[in-house]
């Protein structure tokens, strides 16, 4: 149950940005792209905080481990300023170049994507990684293992907190008001750019560096953590308050639809993708292409030894062939899922919103009106309700043909399998929709949305990342059907989600800010 509400909190800490980024566009008129910019804005402060971290260590201001004997006062404010230059300092060079985001609710909308690809990380990857990574060691003798007696404590305390349902919900709260202080440091910035009183971007660091500094030292020095919880909202309730107070008081309402109508149009745009897939037989082609790779994997694996023996002159190789198993018929269904299912992917989806555009339908369809993300969202949909039921197919072609070659099927471990390719063909889905809304022709929507996706694996071939990158499901589906105890990749379905999320979002504000 514990580890139920670690999933479903993660979820919510990864939708959650996303989820007010949509209220905050329903009251006022404020475009996605910035929302963006502010996940940029945090990725790259990043790839200059982590290597001065590091720098620092070197010279002996920061802890390499531990607190290595150096006061605790000097850690705090250290950690704190480093992370307040290079964050502040990186969103005040995002406002300089965004020089149409002057209002109040582009800060907030900055701040928002700041804070929320943080929360999407921080609270949702590494929380459910960690979490993953202490499964297999739950209900286990730990003084039985070959590890230090520091280590054991440290995983003692680790298992019951996990054992604890309240504290599945913590990172959530935490990283609720993370992200409220990361609006109130945006807006900081913000108004310095709006007043040209620049001298406010100083005071953005040195209140991101008091809050982080009060946040490192509390944590470290306090063992109750609602009273870090407590300190770390008293000292951004000043920042809060000044934010609050300075909102526009008579700010136009932008005007839509009320949402139970474009819900209602999101699913109608829904069932026209479907029946549109249907007519032009993309969905008779992905069914009979997943059910034939589905049916002819353990077939392959099975008769292989067989038939190299009646090739002439290879009948040498084929004794060397150890003979079949179950594991071999799993293994090939991966590797054919995989590969054909990564190229349907990317064929079949470029052209869903650039073929639209060049055949001039898009306008139609959205003079309805259907609003644009309707539109999207819809044929992304279409697209996963597709691919679900081709593994449905396939899954079953390929269950049944493995029992009945190799007399045993383990059902819940290779249902285990599908949903795992299901969920890493789900990022490339999303990558090749971005290139089709981003492409102005459908032969460039293929170029973007392949540049992508391979960008996406070679990120995942990074040795100190990639068991947390999408790849690493297809890696965790192997070990699965080989039979390998392998712990759960927790990390690796969130990063899944945050980059059809992420997708989404970068198709939206692309799409919305096209002229059909």
């Amino acid at each position: 149950m514990t580890l139920f509400l670690y999933a479903f909190a993660v979820i919510i800490t990864i939708l959650l940005p996303v989820g007010l980024a949509i209220a905050l566009r329903r009251r006022v008129r404020v475009p996605w792209y910035l929302f963006l910019v502010g996940c940029a804005t945090f990725l790259l402060s990043q790839a200059v905080h982590l290597p001065l971290n590091d720098w620092l260590g070197n010279l002996g201001l920061l802890p390499k481990t531990g607190l290595e004997g150096l006061p605790l006062w000097r850690i705090s404010l250290t950690l704190g300023l480093t992370a307040g230059l290079c964050e502040e300092l990186m969103r005040a060079v995002s406002f300089a170049l965004l020089r149409r985001a002057r209002a109040y609710n582009d800060g907030v909308m900055l701040g928002l994507g700041h804070g929320g690809i943080e929360a999407m990380l921080l609270g949702g990857v590494l929380l459910i990684a960690n979490v993953s990574a202490l499964i297999p060691y739950i209900g286990k003798d730990l003084s039985s293992m070959d590890i230090t007696y520091s280590q054991m404590v440290s995983l003692q305390q680790q298992l019951a907190a996990l054992e604890n349902p309240g504290s599945a919900f913590m990172p959530l709260l935490e990283r609720c008001l993370a992200m409220t202080i990361h609006v109130v440091c945006s807006l900081i910035v913000w108004k310095a750019f709006a007043s040209r009183r620049y001298w406010l971007i100083g005071v953005a660091v040195l209140y991101h560096a008091l809050i982080d500094a009060v946040a490192v030292y509390a944590a470290q020095s306090l063992d109750n953590v609602w009273l870090v919880f407590g300190c770390f909202t008293l000292a951004a309730l000043p920042g809060i308050i000044w934010a609050w107070l300075i909102r526009p008081k008579d700010a136009s309402t932008h005007i839509h639809q009320s949402l139970w109508a474009e819900f209602r149009l999101f699913i109608t745009a829904t069932g026209k993708e479907l029946l549109y897939q249907w007519r032009t037989s993309r969905v008779l082609i992905i069914l009979v292409v997943f059910c034939l790779f589905g049916l002819t994997s353990p077939v392959l694996a099975y008769f292989t030894p067989e038939i190299l023996k009646s090739i002439q002159g290879a009948e040498q190789f084929a004794s060397l062939i150890p003979s079949p198993t179950v594991a071999d018929a799993y293994l090939q269904y991966i590797k054919n899922m995989s590969q054909f299912g990564f190229i349907l992917a990317v064929l079949l989806g470029m052209g869903a919103v650039a073929g639209e555009k060049e055949s001039g339908t898009a306008v139609m369809v959205l003079s309805k009106p259907l609003p644009r993300w309707a539109f999207l969202l819809s044929k992304f949909t279409a697209q996963v309700l597709v691919y679900l039921g081709a593994f449905i197919l396939a899954g079953m072609g390929a269950g049944f043909y493995t029992w009945y070659l190799f007399a045993e099927l383990d059902a819940a471990g290779f249902a285990l399998v599908n949903v795992l390719l299901f969920a890493w063909l789900l990022p490339f889905v999303a990558i090749t929709l971005l290139g089709s809304a981003w492409g102005k022709s459908t032969g460039a929507a293929a170029g973007i949305g392949l540049g992508g996706s391979v960008l996406l694996m070679l990120l995942g071939s990074i040795p100190q990342y990639g068991q947390i990158f999408p790849g690493a499901l297809a890696t965790w589906a192997q070990a699965v059907s080989s039979g390998v105890a392998a712990p759960p990749n927790g990390g690796a379905l969130a990063v899944s989600l945050v980059v059809v999320v992420l997708s989404l979002l970068g198709a939206l504000a692309v799409f919305e800010k096209q002229e059909l």
